[in-house]
């Protein structure tokens, strides 16, 4: 069980993350004021309660810090579980997995180790994470990104069929440059 302590001030030099949407709409830029963690409660999620608006991005989105890191969901699907596979039992095996992306387009390593990836699901339900003996869904990442190289982690989720209209996942670098980021819309059934 992971819990995040609450934040303090961010410096002034934070990396400020934008959107760039892959569809055809403009490129928006995010205001980001600092975020404020809420230690979770329960052990379905590692990543903090809230975040900003201005943080929040769809399902299609990829977000960009200044300094270039690059961050998205670039896939989601709604499937079942499998009989290995532990925390979905509340669903009656329903989940989701997400293949959580991210680029480092900085000039530096990224430690992506400490990220924590969770999420939630209708009016802010915590989504249990599943945890999969097989070893194809991961909790979060593992090791460094080396510039100009990425990587995936995919995680699954335990939400209902029913619950598929709104889906967030919570992304949080978990350190002290950039920001934790949510992406939200609606997960279709594989």
């Amino acid at each position: 069980l992971l819990v995040l302590a609450a934040w303090g001030v961010q410096p002034a030099n934070q990396p400020q993350p934008s959107v760039a949407t892959t569809g055809s709409n403009p490129e928006a830029t995010a205001s980001t004021p600092s975020p404020s963690a809420v230690p979770d409660s329960g052990a379905s999620s590692a990543a903090p309660a809230e975040v900003p608006e201005e943080q929040q991005f769809s399902l299609n989105d990829v977000a960009v810090f200044d300094d270039g890191l690059l961050i998205e969901i670039a896939g989601v699907v709604a499937d079942k579980a499998r009989k290995t596979d532990r925390g979905a039992e509340a669903t009656n095996g329903e989940i989701v997995i997400a293949s959580v992306r991210i680029e480092n387009k900085t000039k530096e390593p990224y430690d992506a180790e400490s990220v924590l990836i969770g999420a939630k699901y209708g009016n802010g339900q915590d989504a249990q994470i599943i945890i999969d003996k097989t070893d194809e869904l991961k909790s979060g990442f593992t090791g460094t990104i080396k510039p100009k190289d990425e990587a995936i982690a995919t995680v699954g989720f335990a939400v209902p069929v029913s619950e598929l209209k709104k889906v967030t996942f919570i992304v949080d670098p978990n350190d002290d440059v950039h920001e934790a980021i949510s992406f939200t819309g609606t997960v279709s059934r594989d």
